[in-house]
């Protein structure tokens, strides 16, 4: 069974129905589907202006979101009970065979890509369930086209201004957000990430080899306590930013840490995103390859976000870690008094990955404290295992000078 014959079984059998019995059940929701291009949501989770941009010729005059070459976003009207086939559809899937190579395929396309190439691969995954492909791709593709609405919303907050001599028109000085520009700026971003980890990989056949990075990147998610009736892509994954220049923004303030550096300079509140999927996975009951390796990967994201306050205290003037009482091996790694000791002896490595583990642990039990969450007991697997990968890491810093 592939990737998309699994994602519908696996949804199916949540809800104890057939493949075919969850399809039909939820297609029905289709006429509330539209395939935009502007969604208002993104400005107001209340709102339901949407349009699609086909403007024609592309490449030609006014810039539009017709010349990127994106995937168009789905409109949902009602909110997030009736976006469970949208979600199907603007999910990524990989015609890769192992799971493993699914997980590095930066070619993976949508469902929605699928259907309306005809491709094989997905007429395979369907069929293989014992749906009807024809059928289905046939209801799929009548969805809905946005057309321009009639007349805009004051809650989008657009600033007209009249023209001269010109009763009753305006130019429009504030436009709707193409929705599938900041998605596809997100996407490009997370393939960038993906590149750049298997370049930093040493099983991997592409290890050593050039990549780009984004500093500074903000993650936005739209909308208050319901944040899935904005967007499923905007509940799961947020959408990221790149910095705003100009103006420069001014560095965040570093917070010296007085005895540990996990204790007194990260701020557990600042990773409850990453703490939420890291409960969810523990909470996941499958043990299988696939889900090893999606809690190595949020380990590993706790990982670089301590690696940057870590560097920035590395660049202050040398010695600041004497008026301290940080541990020996916390000073080597965090004072730039100690490089050269930090290149040469790696005796303070593994102290301090079990410094990071402890502190990841806590700040763990305070997330489910906090969210009234039931605690995951964890074990000193789990802790030698959270070290041990922030110890890859910094190896690998220590042999990269």
């Amino acid at each position: 069974m592939g990737s998309i014959a699994t994602y519908i079984a696996d949804k199916a059998a949540k809800k104890q129905q057939t493949p075919a019995e969850w399809l039909e059940s939820n297609l029905k929701n289709l006429d509330r589907y539209w395939v935009s291009s502007h969604i208002g949501k993104y400005t107001h989770p209340d709102l339901a202006v949407h349009l699609h941009d086909n403007s024609n010729p592309t490449g030609e005059g006014y810039l539009t979101t017709a010349d990127a070459a994106v995937q168009q976003d789905i409109f949902v009207d009602g909110g997030s009970a009736f976006m469970t086939i949208a979600s199907f559809l603007v999910s990524r899937f990989s015609q890769k065979e192992t799971i493993a190579e699914q997980k590095d395929d930066l070619e993976a396309k949508t469902a929605w890509q699928y259907f309306r190439e005809d491709s094989p691969f997905i007429r395979r995954e369907i069929e293989s369930l014992g749906i009807g492909y024809e059928s289905l791709r046939e209801k799929i593709l009548r969805i809905q086209i946005s057309k321009a609405p009639e007349e805009s919303d004051a809650r989008l907050k657009q600033v007209y201004f009249p023209i001269p001599d010109r009763d009753g028109e305006y130019h429009l000085l504030s436009i709707l957000p193409p929705s599938i520009l900041m998605l596809e700026l997100t996407n490009r971003i997370r393939k960038a990430f993906q590149v750049q980890r298997k370049c930093q990989d040493k099983k991997s056949e592409c290890y050593g080899g050039s990549y780009q990075t984004f500093p500074d990147l903000t993650n936005v998610r739209f909308g208050g306590a319901n944040v899935q009736n904005v967007s499923t892509r905007n509940s799961s994954l947020g959408i990221q930013v790149l910095p705003s220049l100009p103006p420069c923004l001014a560095g965040r303030k570093i917070k010296m840490p007085k005895r540990n550096f996990f204790f007194d300079s990260l701020y557990w509140r600042s990773f409850s995103n990453m703490l939420l999927h890291l409960d969810s996975l523990f909470r996941d009951q499958r043990h299988n390859l696939e889900m090893r390796e999606r809690r190595e990967d949020i380990i590993l994201d706790f990982v670089e976000s301590v690696l940057y306050e870590a560097n920035r205290l590395q660049a202050l003037p040398a010695g600041w870690s004497k008026e301290t009482e940080l541990s020996d091996e916390q000073a080597v790694w965090l004072d730039e008094a100690y490089g050269s000791q930090r290149q040469a002896d790696t005796d303070w490595i593994w102290p301090v990955c079990l410094d990071f583990a402890r502190w990841l642990v806590n700040a763990y039990g305070r997330f489910c404290r906090i969210e009234k969450r039931k605690e995951i007991s964890l074990s000193d697997a789990e802790l030698h295992s959270f070290a041990a990968t922030m110890e890859e890491v910094l190896k690998q810093e220590v042999r990269e000078g």
